[in-house]
């Protein structure tokens, strides 16, 4: 072979490896991965002009609907809605115009889902019962589950949750803090970013409890006292607390807080006792409670006179009546010697609640009380009696230069009321009239008389009702008027 024909051979060598080596094949496609249902669409670029034929999993596509040339170094490769016998490895193959060969590959995944189907969103479980909580998710190939909750992933390792073989999560023994929002995730598996997530809110319910402070609440009526009671109410959802009350509703005395779970009651009045019941409901049951509130009245005293005048053998008749929660008992008590006055017959007596006192003495004067004796308090109003003044006792008489002198040893007895003045009687014969001076109770008791002369004294206490009973009588001879002489007139 001359030289010029070496080197035309070796130029069309050159030229047939130029172009085997400008003769890349490529498949292009927008993705890997397609849906049920996506349409597929691959282009072939086989770089030089050739006859590009298709294969699937290494069997000829002839279906001209699904391959199609689109000049003579390219061909595009559409399925309108793919499924899932879709999937698989495509070879894009060129017999080049020069003589050569290639193919180039492409791996395709199609999937279906996953999908949740009919699976419920929103599940109500009773406190302290087992959950249920399914997924329903369908898709192929092999669908992977997870649950969550608050961006944690729940394991079946320990815990009272875990899922089931069907995907279900299972909690156990449900408590009000498994209430919230859980997520269902299902990826294809093997494709991390083909997923699906549906939210299910779990809803806990708990029947209501009602617990009081105290059952038994005791207060005193009056118009400062207010009492609260309180309804302490627990349950999910949150119960509607109603009160059942034995007295009618009224606005400006009962007062509810704003859940309904404390009662106030101001200016409590008797009428107010009785049972309480506080009611608790919500759509899983009811509840209630009852309060006893015991209602008491400070004894409070009556007298039908706080005062009485009377003379002395007349009659006292002085009622009482008490009132009060629970009823007090009365007694009737003599402040002058401290004592009960419990007898019911005698000249002083208690009937029926009425003080009564027959022919009254000086020393039935004085002070007299109704006493009100009850647990929720005592009370007494005092009764004065007055009378006049007993006669004086322990009474002596001396005389002296024209008088005479009344000593008392003990004052009388008062009647009840103070001595005011005693009253001085005398007189010489027995015939004659008494004669008297009333002196002041705190001046001296003397009376000026004439000398060397017999008399008959005796004397009185007089008081704000009148005159008492004389003493005994006394008889004394008054002596004579001294006269003192200068020593002058004793010489003379």
């Amino acid at each position: 072979m001359n030289q010029p024909t070496r080197i035309l051979t070796l130029a069309l060598l050159l030229l047939q490896l130029m172009d085997s080596i400008d003769a890349k094949m490529s498949i292009i496609s927008t993705k890997l991965d397609f849906k049920v249902g996506d349409e597929i669409l691959l282009l072939c670029k086989a770089g030089a002009e050739g006859d590009i034929t298709w294969q699937k999993d290494g069997e000829d596509i002839d279906d001209e609907e699904i391959v199609n040339k689109l000049d003579e170094a390219s061909s595009k490769l559409v399925i309108k809605k793919a499924t899932m016998q879709d999937a698989g490895r495509y070879t894009c193959h060129c017999d080049f115009d020069s003589g050569h060969k290639d193919d180039a590959q492409i791996q395709l995944f199609v999937y279906d889902g996953p999908s949740f189907g009919s699976t419920k969103t929103y599940h109500e479980f009773l406190e302290g019962t087992d959950g249920l909580v399914p997924c329903l998710v369908t898709g192929q190939p092999q669908v992977d589950v997870q649950w969550f909750k608050n961006q944690q992933e729940i394991s079946n390792v320990g815990g009272h949750m875990r899922k089931q073989s069907d995907n279900t999560l299972r909690i156990e023994k449900v408590k009000r803090e498994d209430a919230g929002t859980y997520v269902c995730r299902a990826q294809i598996r093997g494709r991390p970013s083909i997923f699906m997530e549906l939210s299910v809110s779990v809803v806990v319910n708990a029947p209501p409890t009602v617990r009081l402070r105290e059952e038994v609440k005791k207060v005193l009526a009056g118009p400062e006292t207010n009492v609260s009671l309180l309804c302490l109410v627990d349950g999910l959802p949150q119960p509607n607390i109603t009160w059942t009350m034995p007295v009618q509703f009224n606005p400006s005395r009962h007062h509810f807080n704003s859940d309904s779970s404390q009662l106030t009651i101001q200016s409590v009045v008797r009428e107010d006792f009785g049972e309480y019941v506080c009611t608790a409901t919500n759509k899983i049951a009811e509840s209630s409670a009852t309060i006893m509130l015991h209602v008491f009245e400070a004894p409070e005293v009556f007298v039908s006179a706080e005062q009485q005048r009377v003379l002395v053998g007349e009659a006292v008749s002085v009622s009482c009546n008490v009132t009060g929660h629970p009823h007090p008992e009365l007694h009737w008590l003599n402040k002058q010697n401290g004592q009960t006055l419990s007898s019911t017959s005698g000249r002083v007596r208690v009937v029926d609640n009425v003080l009564m006192i027959d022919e009254v003495v000086p020393s039935d004067g004085g002070l007299y009380s109704c006493m009100a004796i009850s647990s929720s308090g005592n009370a007494s109003r005092d009764v004065a009696v007055y009378t006049q003044p007993g006669p004086p006792l322990y009474l002596s008489v001396s005389a002296g230069p024209a008088s005479v002198h009344f000593s008392l040893k003990t004052t009388p007895v008062s009647g009840g009321t103070p001595i005011t003045s005693f009253v001085l009687q005398w007189k010489e014969k027995p015939t004659e009239q008494w004669k008297e001076n009333t002196v002041p109770a705190t001046d001296p008791l003397v009376i000026n008389l004439k000398p060397y002369t017999s008399y008959t004294v005796r004397l009185s206490a007089l008081n704000a009702v009148g005159r008492g009973k004389f003493s005994e009588t006394h008889n004394v001879h008054t002596q004579g008027i001294r006269k003192f002489f200068t020593h002058y007139q004793h010489i003379i």
